[in-house]
C-alpha cells in the first residue's frame, strides 16, 4: 500500500526529471503556458488572471507621489544638509509647528559649530497606519537616527506621522516625537 502511495504523485504529475524539447528545437511543439488564452478558454482562472482583475490598492494620495517613508528621508537628508528651507517644505504648511517634537534634530543643525553632523544614518520602519479610514488618511513612520558628529556619535528613536497634502499630490508631515537614546 505504501508503495502505491509514493508511485501514485509520479503517475500523476509526471518526473520532473523529464526532458522537455526547447521551443526552437526541430520537431518541438508549442505549448500554452498556463494561465494564457487556452487555460482561460478552459475556465480555470490562474494567479495571473487573478491579479490583474485585483483592484489596485487603495491611496490617499496621487499615483506616483513618494510613499511615506521617501517623505521622512527626505526630510531628515535636508536637515543634515542644514537646508532648513527645504526641510520644513516637508511640514504641513510649509513650515514646523512652533515647537517641532524633533527640535533635538533641528538644534543639531542650528549650531554647527558645537556639534557639526558628520553623517547621518536612518533606520525606518514600515508605516503604521493611525486611524480606521480606507485608504488611511493618518500614518506613523518609526525612525532611529544615529548622527556621528564632532563631539561623538548622538542617538535619537521615534516617529513621524503624516498626512496626505489637501491637493492630494503627496504626503506631508503632521508631528514628530523624537528624543535621544542613551546606548
Amino acid at each position: 500500500m505504501r508503495r502505491a502511495v509514493i508511485l501514485l504523485p509520479l503517475l500523476l504529475g509526471g518526473c520532473s526529471c523529464e526532458r522537455h524539447p526547447a521551443p526552437d528545437a526541430p520537431g518541438a511543439t508549442a505549448t500554452a503556458p498556463s494561465g494564457t488564452a487556452a487555460a482561460q478558454a478552459t475556465g480555470s482562472p490562474d494567479a495571473t488572471a487573478l491579479a490583474a482583475l485585483a483592484p489596485a490598492p487603495l491611496s490617499a494620495v496621487a499615483p506616483g507621489a513618494e510613499d511615506e517613508v521617501r517623505v521622512v528621508r527626505n526630510y531628515l537628508n535636508a536637515l543634515a544638509r542644514g537646508d532648513l528651507a527645504a526641510a520644513d517644505a516637508s511640514w504641513r504648511g510649509g513650515r514646523t509647528a512652533s515647537h517641532a517634537d524633533d527640535a533635538v534634530l533641528r538644534t543639531l543643525v542650528g549650531q554647527p559649530e558645537q556639534s557639526q553632523i558628520l553623517s547621518l544614518r536612518m533606520d525606518t520602519q514600515t508605516p503604521i497606519a493611525r486611524d480606521q479610514a480606507q485608504p488611511s488618511r493618518l500614518r506613523e513612520v518609526p525612525v532611529r537616527i544615529r548622527a556621528m558628529t564632532a563631539n561623538g556619535p548622538l542617538n535619537y528613536q521615534g516617529w513621524y506621522r503624516l498626512q496626505p497634502r489637501a491637493d492630494g499630490s503627496g504626503w506631508e508631515i503632521h508631528g514628530a516625537s523624537v528624543h535621544p537614546v542613551l546606548d
